[in-house]
């Protein structure tokens, strides 16, 4: 088996020591931090109730993370009377190359820390309502998009000079009907992602006279999005990536991933045409009609044509939404997608093999036996802080961390045959001793870590390749590689 198809195993579990509030904690939100240079320790960064921990991970016989600070807000309650919670957090970088970390929640701002001073730098206000996910630029650390329950997408300058006018576009009209929940850019930043509770799927084109509008009182106003769908989900859209020009989502109790592409969407050619403008619902009558409701749902696309489904992706036990997965992406390395669920476990696909295995099985897996899943047991480590020792919290991570080894039955079809045919894991991890949803994952830059985090305040720290990471594998990590897979027929630029 070649290098990049190794998995992460469990190495520790650790669990923030204190006073109760703290070891209450929900993780919401875990990222590391993406500017770290090749060989450096990754740095991380997890957010949830009133906290926001900054970890590095660290490669010891006895230790695997190492608390850098701790960011406690002084907020309680939010202006509603409910306790005060972080849910989505974001890198960003200082002009001084400083790091930045933007944190929201059940509010309706965004607070941006530098994480070497400790200081709050600035607090970015325009919305309405509260805030349930960030999406950085992947071309530009100073530009934020961020979801709201008003509605609305937004994207922000971090830049100094903007300081007093930093919305630069606002995503509102005939968008979302609903709560935004997810929002994912892609990576040449020309094109942002959305979900929603309206089981809605949006495609927004960023202006390319963004730049022009930032710092000024006049925001780009977008109201149509160029892709609509309501189509793809049935339920509330929790987390979208994209994969490539291949888009990847999620919505509630649906007990899938699912992995599709917009027909004639090209991230390297312009649009054919402007945003689709839906159907007037005006009637002319003098008696009393109704209008259906699915008259204003399906999908329009200014690609003229709907969308085809590639994959999906089995995740059980998965009830609840906000619940994410991630997905490690880069050239030379197999892509590998993580999800948990709320039953304490992990799930991880490899989708080079998948490549690999085109319409028949998985080359990696004999057809007499089981896939075997092992995790290491790992080392418990308690993260200390100035908040002092409890060992009850250092109890209840050694319980916590106690992994097993799980024996999946050979799946008569691992490849990329079927679109409505559930993908099972390459590989399954189950943390024991408590039953906890896992809310969020994340890879470091080099693909060598992953951290998941959630419910009981637990954070799980994933290593793999003990001997450092391997040179890159020629042709992997390339997802266009997928959808010729499934449609040979597809042109690529």
């Amino acid at each position: 088996m070649h290098p990049h198809s190794e998995l992460p195993s469990l190495r520790a579990t650790v669990r923030l020591e204190g006073k109760n509030i703290i070891n209450q904690t929900q993780w919401y939100d875990v990222k590391f931090y993406p500017y770290t240079a090749p060989g450096v320790d990754p740095i991380f960064a997890a957010t949830g109730g009133r906290f926001t921990i900054i970890c590095r991970c660290v490669l010891e016989s006895n230790n695997s993370v190492e608390v850098l600070r701790l960011f406690k807000d002084e907020q309680v309650e939010n202006p509603d009377g409910e306790p005060f919670c972080f849910n989505s957090l974001e890198w960003s970088q200082a002009e001084n190359g400083d790091p930045l970390v933007c944190v929201s929640g059940n509010m309706s701002q965004i607070k941006v820390l530098n994480v070497i001073t400790g200081e709050l730098v600035t607090t970015l206000i325009g919305h309405g309502s509260h805030i349930n996910d960030l999406a950085m630029s992947r071309i530009n650390p100073s530009i934020l998009a961020s979801a709201s329950i008003d509605h609305s997408v937004r994207i922000w300058s971090l830049n100094p000079a903007h300081k007093k006018q930093p919305t630069a576009a606002i995503c509102f009209g005939q968008g979302h009907k609903d709560q935004v929940l997810t929002l994912a850019y892609h990576r040449k930043g020309r094109y942002v992602l959305s979900g929603g509770m309206d089981t809605r799927v949006n495609l927004w084109m960023v202006p390319d006279n963004l730049e022009e509008r930032m710092g000024t009182d006049k925001p780009a106003m977008i109201h149509y999005p160029h892709f609509s769908t309501t189509e793809i989900h049935t339920d509330f859209v929790d987390c979208v990536h994209f994969f490539g020009d291949v888009i990847i989502s999620h919505a509630a109790r649906e007990y899938i991933i699912l992995m599709w592409r917009i027909d004639g969407f090209n991230s390297d050619r312009d649009p054919p045409g402007p945003a689709p403008i839906p159907p007037s619902q005006a009637v002319n009558s003098h008696s009393k009609v109704s209008v259906p409701t699915s008259s204003i749902s399906g999908t329009r696309s200014a690609w003229g044509g709907r969308f085809q489904r590639l994959l999906q992706f089995d995740l059980p036990d998965h009830n609840q939404f906000y619940i994410r997965f991630n997905i490690f992406h880069a050239i030379g390395a197999h892509p590998i997608l993580v999800a948990g669920n709320e039953n304490s476990k992990l799930f991880f696909w490899d989708l080079q093999r998948l490549e690999d295995a085109g319409i028949g099985d998985d080359p990696s897996v004999s057809a007499s036996s089981s896939a075997v899943q092992s995790t290491s047991s790992g080392h418990i480590g308690v993260a200390t802080t100035k908040l002092g020792r409890g060992g009850k919290a250092a109890k209840a991570a050694k319980a916590a961390n106690a992994a097993k080894i799980t024996k999946i039955p050979k799946i008569p079809n691992r490849g990329i045959g079927d679109p409505f045919r559930s993908v099972e894991p390459h590989k399954e991890i189950t943390i024991q001793g408590y039953t906890f949803v896992f809310r969020q994952m994340a890879w470091s830059p080099d693909g060598q870590w992953c951290v998941a985090t959630g419910d009981v305040s637990l954070i799980h720290i994933l290593h793999r390749w003990e001997d450092g990471v391997p040179p890159p594998e020629v042709g992997a990590g390339d997802g266009s590689v997928m959808e010729r897979v499934v449609n040979p027929s597809l042109e690529t630029a």
